[in-house]
């Protein structure tokens, strides 16, 4: 099923969340990892995030794809106006991913792992300058994402169980049990 993504900040958010709605959880996770900060409102982002069936890779890959990169290091207050509905709905983002809200799915990578890693460098060097962004992730939480051995799931061979075998004594008594 094609949708159109360009076009979102028309005004017409209404029927933009209305389609969104009517989307399965696959179609939902692949159009939100479509979206950029062009192509994204704050109410979409918002109740993107919100939903149930966004896994933790397209959540990381809509937080990057949204270029928060610009307002880390503003201040709340210095933000312009037009910006501060899409810097909270981030902040929301941001504390789903890092209360754990959003599960890994081996079937759903991060789509900018790079750019990911990137961020995590730049917050660990933020922490060793005692400066601080704006939004902080757990890198536990993340992890699953972005570390160099991910689990892959689709690659993974289940080994048939092997019998139990007794031990010497269990062959010794068994026999005078019976």
């Amino acid at each position: 099923m094609s949708h159109r993504v360009a076009g979102l900040q028309g005004g017409r958010e209404a029927e933009i969340l209305d389609m969104l709605k009517a989307l399965s959880a696959a179609e939902l996770c692949d159009l939100a990892r479509k979206l950029d900060r062009s192509t994204m409102t704050p109410a979409v982002l918002s109740w993107v995030s919100a939903q149930r069936s966004i896994d933790l890779g397209t959540a990381m890959t809509l937080f990057i794809n949204a270029e928060p990169e610009s307002f880390n290091h503003v201040a709340k207050d210095d933000v312009p106006e037009v910006h501060r509905r899409l810097c909270a709905s981030l902040d929301a983002l941001c504390q789903r991913i890092n209360c754990g809200y959003y599960l890994p799915d081996p079937e759903r990578p991060l789509d900018r792992v790079r750019d990911f890693a990137m961020w995590m460098r730049n917050q660990e060097a933020d922490e060793q300058s005692r400066g601080k962004g704006r939004w902080i992730f757990n890198p536990v939480t993340v992890a699953p994402m972005i570390s160099d051995i991910r689990f892959d799931a689709r690659r993974r061979k289940a080994k048939p169980a092997k019998p139990e075998r007794p031990g010497l004594f269990r062959k010794v008594i068994s026999p005078l049990m019976a």
